[in-house]
C-alpha cells in the first residue's frame, strides 16, 4: 500500500513522507470498516451510482461486491528506456534509484566526484508529449541534497526547460546558489552518453551543446540519473470495464477540469492521483480528499434520485445482433435464447 509514494523520503517543503506514510498505512489496515484485497483485480462492473456491483479475482478466488461508490486510484509509473547507456551500466539510474544507492552504500558517494542529471528522458516527445510535471523538481531536490552532503560534489543538470513552478522557484534558487550547473540541450541535440574505464573505475563521458558557448562541452561524471516519463498503467482493460474514458495519453479523463475535475461523466465514478495525470504528492492528497468527499456525499445519502428516462426492447423487432449490449454503458441489456425465432 501507498503506491509511488513508497519511493519518496520527503516532499520538496521537507515532510517526511516515509513517516506520513506508515501512519496512514497503519490507519488503514487497522480499520474496521476497510477491507484490503491484495492481488485482486477488477473483472466485470455493472450498475449505477448507489447499486453498484463488482465481480473481483485473486487468490484463486471469485467473488461480487455490491457498493455504492468506485474511486479509481490505480496510479502510473517511471517509464523505462535504452537511451544514455540505461540497462549497460549500473552507474545509469533513474528517479530515486541513485539516492537509494548512495543511502545503502555511503562510499560510492564519498569517491564520487561528479553526477549528472538529464531531464525529459522520453518525455514531451511524440511517444509521450505532455510535461510529467514533477520530474524538474525532483532532481533539483535531490543535486541539493548531494551538495549540501558532499559540497565539492560536481552536480550538473541538463535540461530542455526548468519548471519548478510555484514556490517550487526557491529551490531553483538554492541549487544555484550551491553551485549546481544548469546547461539547456534542445531535443534536436540530445546529449551523448559514453563511458570508459580509468583507474580500474568506471566513468561516463557526457557530450551536450552549450547554448551560451555555442560549442559541445563534454561532463566526465561517475553516476548519471535519468528523470523518465510518467506513463499510465494498462488502464485500457479497466476503462472498458468501468465504461469510463482516457485521454489521448492514457490517463483517465474526469468529466469536467474546472466544474468536476474528480467525477467521471459516469455517476458515482470518481477519479484521483497518477490515474489521472502525473501530479505532486500534495497534490495527489488533495484530490484524494476531494474524491472521498464527493464519494462521501452519496453515500451518506438514503436515497439516489437516478433519471427516470428508461430504455425498453421491443423482442418483437429484435433481430439478435447485440449491438445494443456491446455498447450500453451501463451494461443493462443482455441477450437471450428466445425459441422459435431460427436464431
Amino acid at each position: 500500500l501507498g503506491g509511488e509514494a513508497q519511493r519518496l523520503r520527503t516532499t520538496w517543503k521537507g515532510e517526511d513522507v516515509k513517516k506520513y506514510l506508515v501512519r496512514l498505512r497503519t490507519q488503514v489496515i487497522n480499520h474496521s470498516n476497510i477491507e484490503i484485497l491484495k492481488g485482486t483485480r477488477v473483472t466485470d462492473v455493472t450498475g449505477f451510482v448507489g447499486n453498484f456491483t463488482t465481480t473481483l479475482e485473486g487468490m484463486g478466488e471469485k467473488r461480487e461486491v455490491h457498493h455504492g461508490v468506485i474511486v479509481v486510484a490505480t496510479g502510473a509509473r517511471p517509464s523505462e528506456t535504452v537511451e544514455y547507456l540505461r540497462g549497460q551500466s549500473d552507474r545509469v539510474t533513474t528517479w530515486h534509484e541513485m539516492a537509494d544507492v548512495f543511502e545503502k552504500e555511503p562510499d560510492r558517494l564519498k569517491e564520487a566526484e561528479g553526477v549528472v542529471f538529464i531531464q525529459c528522458v522520453g518525455s514531451r516527445e511524440p511517444q509521450h508529449p505532455y510535461c510529467s510535471k514533477i520530474c524538474c523538481t525532483t532532481s533539483i531536490q535531490q543535486a541539493i541534497c548531494l551538495k549540501k552532503r558532499k559540497p565539492d560534489l560536481d552536480v550538473t543538470i541538463l535540461y530542455r526547460d526548468i519548471r519548478t513552478y510555484g514556490q517550487r522557484e526557491k529551490l531553483y534558487r538554492e541549487a544555484r546558489a550551491l553551485g549546481v550547473l544548469f546547461i539547456r540541450y534542445t531535443l534536436d541535440e540530445k546529449p551523448l552518453v559514453r563511458r570508459s574505464e580509468e583507474n580500474g573505475k568506471e566513468k561516463l563521458h557526457i557530450v551536450v551543446k552549450d547554448p551560451i558557448l555555442g560549442m559541445p562541452v563534454q561532463i566526465t561524471a561517475d553516476y548519471l540519473n535519468l528523470a523518465t516519463a510518467i506513463v499510465p498503467g494498462n488502464n485500457q482493460e479497466l476503462a472498458k470495464i468501468l465504461k469510463v474514458p482516457l485521454n489521448e495519453d492514457g490517463f483517465f479523463l474526469e468529466a469536467h477540469a474546472k466544474l468536476r475535475p474528480v467525477d467521471f461523466s459516469t455517476d458515482g465514478i470518481f477519479v484521483c492521483g497518477l490515474s489521472h495525470y502525473p501530479k505532486p504528492i500534495e497534490e495527489s492528497i488533495s484530490q484524494a480528499q476531494a474524491a472521498a468527499m464527493r464519494a462521501a456525499g452519496v453515500l451518506s445519502q438514503k436515497t439516489v434520485l437516478v433519471s427516470p428516462v428508461v430504455s425498453v426492447v421491443d423482442p418483437s423487432l429484435c433481430i439478435g445482433c447485440g449491438l445494443c449490449a456491446e455498447s450500453c454503458p451501463f451494461g443493462a441489456m443482455h441477450l437471450s435464447a428466445i425459441s422459435g425465432k431460427g436464431y
